[in-house]
């Protein structure tokens, strides 16, 4: 809308000079005034088409201008959220402790077999119990809101020196959305087939994974399902009450006491031996 005083200032230049040319012609002038007609038209055809390339070369130059920054922008930040992703998921102090779970857990679900079966989780973990760790299963739940609805969820934990690891299996699959980006598939392929997080760091990845599956939907003109909002998702494994969810931490306890009875299980030993390792 800025650039139309200048085609308008340019239109009445155009007619200035006809207005000259007319002077001219009852002057005595050789031109008719069907010549001079004709090449106000010419005159104005000229004008506008010349505008108008100078306007979407100008245009064109703009938009790739744009695009690059913005192609730049987006590489930049899509880099920082994987590296920042890898980062939480495998690096810090205790990444050999979260190595140590991660593989025993691998071995677990592969002899498990199935991971969509009924009880998997269950097994896992008294297969992680029976090999020393104090693992429990956790089921958080939470209320239908405005914005979500209401639904439970079952998680493994384990507690490590007064130390709680959350052991997410197949954590890809809990984050999937209809068509999308590369960079957000890229960013699914970094996670291992078994997530090892304390509490903080789990809601940090949450957060980032929530974050790039939204502008992975927006790029696709698509709205951000309930269930994959990150209130809804930090709801799953809770690292303390949230607003408008309600955890269920006496399951929690009562699941690791039941095993321990029933399978008559000590974790007591490797426990105290893990407690004691400098990592």
């Amino acid at each position: 809308m800025a650039k139309i005083p200048v085609r308008c200032k340019r239109v009445t230049a155009a007619f200035d000079e006809i207005a000259r040319a007319r002077l001219c012609e009852s002057s005595g002038s050789e031109h008719s005034a069907a010549d001079n007609s004709e090449e106000l038209s010419e005159l104005l055809d000229s004008f506008f088409e010349t505008d108008d390339r100078v306007e979407d070369e100008e245009e064109k130059k703009k938009r790739e201008e744009e695009k690059s920054c913005s192609e730049s922008e987006s590489y930049c930040t899509e880099l920082e959220t994987k590296e920042a992703l890898i980062s939480l998921t495998g690096g810090g102090e205790d990444g050999r402790m979260k190595q140590m779970i991660c593989a025993e857990t691998e071995l677990a679900c592969r002899s498990m077999g199935s991971g969509s079966s009924e009880g998997f989780k269950r097994r896992v973990m008294s297969w992680l119990r029976q090999r020393g760790f104090d693992a429990g299963l956790c089921k958080s739940r939470w209320e239908k809101s405005t914005r979500h609805p209401a639904g439970e969820y079952e998680y493994i934990d384990i507690i490590i020196a007064g130390t709680r690891y959350i052991v997410e299996l197949s954590p890809a699959n809990e984050f999937t959305v209809a068509r999308p980006t590369n960079h957000y598939t890229s960013l699914l392929e970094a996670l291992s087939p078994v997530l090892i997080c304390k509490e903080d760091e789990l809601k940090q990845v949450l957060r980032l994974i929530c974050a790039a599956m939204r502008e992975s939907l927006k790029k696709r003109e698509l709205h951000v399902p309930p269930w994959r909002r990150n209130e809804y998702m930090q709801a799953k494994c809770p690292c303390r009450s949230l607003v408008g969810f309600e955890a269920s931490p006496a399951i929690h306890s009562r699941c690791r006491g039941e095993v321990a009875r029933k399978a008559g299980l000590h974790v007591g030993n490797l426990n105290a031996a893990l407690s004691g390792m400098h990592l």
